[in-house]
């Protein structure tokens, strides 16, 4: 059956696979044009799909070169590249993992295996999940090397973003990851640092970013050294990007919806019909030396890790527009609309509601390619995505609500407009942050009158703020939270179709973490220790 099966896919002998010229003459040469070829899942021949497919690179690869000694290791060190480096899935690797055991017969069955022998990626139990550190410097040095490659630099800017997600609706599964993105001198993709899998979201911050914490430091304190060009890079954590909630887990802070609930001043908010709200004015700003020293006592919970690292604890930490003014002050005002209209209150029925949705439906054939989803009517509000948000609130509301809104609504959403338009454009951002300033004020002030003041939630109080850290960090989109959490619903999509399976029906806490690494083994793409022969 062997010699059968090895005259139906044309297999090398053992004594052909490894003499390395019949190797070279069954393969044809790879050119660095063809590094981008990929694995097709559906092609029979698996000898072919391997001499086709093998190498992202310039130059071929001898699998069984004598000067490895080990084959076994390796193959595991090869699929491991293969695996990082391709669109290969589990399901295909483990096919071409069974064809090569008619030539290597020691090797593994499973790529699962395979990925266990991973020896950089340990568990750590954190509470009732699992903590994997795939690594930061292994990530920098990658893209340091890369670009030290057609452009000369010193130091490289970083974002690190943290945040959750769940494995599906009917159970309470969550992964938590850290991410991080290099932003200059070059733009990066966004990579993956650590996940964490479990039956709740990790209780404790300090714990579960040690490692992370640990090796930024490192690197903003020592450099990042590349022996391959005998250089050192300074790092700069630049932002810490999270949405409020998160915010608070990190820094040890109390909630947003909390009496001393404001990151950035030390304005005491109030309940008002069952919402905290925060008076309009100008408060007490907070400072890196006060927060250090916490002397606001009633703001914090107790000391953060992050406070071990050479960074302002207020302005490295910026508001995220995504989550505060797409998603939470536009849909807040929208919902607002919905609700006095069916009140039948300041001249607004379901007869605007009707005329606006009808607006909108009319704007989806003209909506460019440029934004990533059409706009959905007031009836799916709750359903809106940012990208949606930002459509309605910087192109779409500022002309469909003109004749469809009373007066007063539709002048403060323009004013909100117009200052995110100006905190958001490329050029303009910083010689119009001051009046943005202002224009935020005003907008908070007509929008009290408009809607009253148990309205003023922590986000929209928080607009006022928002020009500081324009100021300090660039246009609105810069320090924003949507790349990550673009890399996020890509994950979402690696896990769902099967890792929440896998997690469910394991009995063991250590193999479920894991078959969630393994599914998103293909978003987190761990270095690996092979490499090309040349």
């Amino acid at each position: 059956m062997r010699a059968a099966l090895m005259k139906k896919y044309d297999f090398l002998s053992s004594s052909e696979f490894a003499n390395e010229s019949t190797v070279k003459e069954g393969k044809r040469k790879i050119s660095c044009n063809d590094s981008t070829s990929t694995i097709t899942p559906s092609t029979s021949n698996i000898n072919q799909r391997l001499s086709d497919n093998i190498i992202v690179g310039c130059t071929e690869v001898n699998l069984c070169s004598q000067k490895f000694v080990n084959r076994k290791e390796l193959m595991n060190d090869f699929m491991m590249y293969i695996m990082s480096n391709t669109s290969l899935s589990i399901g295909d690797a483990d096919r071409v993992l069974y064809g090569l055991r008619f030539l290597i017969t020691d090797i593994l069955k499973s790529i699962r295996g395979v990925l266990k022998t991973c020896a950089s990626v340990q568990p750590k139990f954190i509470g009732s999940g699992v903590y994997y550190h795939l690594g930061l410097k292994t990530n920098l040095l990658r893209c340091v090397e890369l670009w030290l490659c057609t452009i000369d630099f010193d130091s490289l800017n970083l974002y690190i973003n943290i945040d959750g997600l769940s494995i599906s609706r009917s159970s309470n599964q969550q992964l938590g990851t850290i991410l991080g993105r290099i932003i200059a001198p070059r733009f990066s993709d966004v990579f993956m640092i650590g996940i964490y899998g479990g039956n709740s979201k990790p209780v404790e911050f300090n714990e579960f970013s040690a490692d992370t914490i640990s090796e930024t430091k490192e690197t903003t304190d020592v450099g990042l050294f590349s022996v391959k060009f005998n250089k050192c890079i300074a790092i700069r954590l630049a932002d810490v990007i999270y949405d409020a909630p998160a915010r608070s887990c990190v820094r040890y802070t109390v909630n947003h919806n909390s009496k001393a609930g404001c990151d950035r001043c030390t304005v005491l908010g109030r309940r008002l019909e069952g919402k905290t709200t925060f008076p309009i004015g100008v408060y007490t700003l907070r400072t890196d030396d006060t927060f250090r020293r916490q002397t606001q006592s009633t703001h914090h919970q107790r000391h953060s890790i992050m406070e071990t690292l050479s960074i302002n604890m207020i302005i490295t930490f910026p508001l995220d527009p995504m989550h505060m003014v797409y998603l939470g002050v536009t849909k807040k005002l929208v919902n607002l609309w919905i609700d006095l209209a069916r009140r039948r209150l300041q001249n607004l029925n379901s007869c605007a509601i009707r005329e606006i949705n009808n607006l909108i439906s009319g704007c989806v054939t003209s909506t460019p390619s440029d934004f990533p989803r059409k706009c959905r009517t007031l009836d799916f509000v709750s359903a809106w995505k940012a990208s949606e948000c930002t459509l309605f609130l910087l192109y779409l509301g500022p002309v469909i609500l003109e004749k469809t809104l009373p007066q007063p609504f539709y002048l403060n959403f323009r004013r909100l407009a117009l200052s995110m338009y100006l905190l958001a454009h490329p050029k303009l951002h910083n010689t119009v942050v001051e009046t943005a300033r202002i224009d935020l004020l005003s907008f908070l002030n007509e929008y009290e009158w408009c809607y009253g003041s148990e309205n003023v939630v922590y986000n929209v109080h928080s607009l006022q703020h928002l020009p500081d850290d324009v100021r300090a960090h660039g246009p609105l989109d810069s320090f924003s939270a949507f790349p990550f959490e673009s890399y996020m619903r890509h994950s979402g999509f690696a896990v769902l179709p099967c890792g929440h399976i896998l997690y469910a029906h394991s009995k063991d806490l250590i193999r479920g973490a894991m078959c969630v690494f393994l599914c998103l083994y293909k978003v987190c793409r761990p270095t690996s220790t092979y490499q090309p022969v040349e």
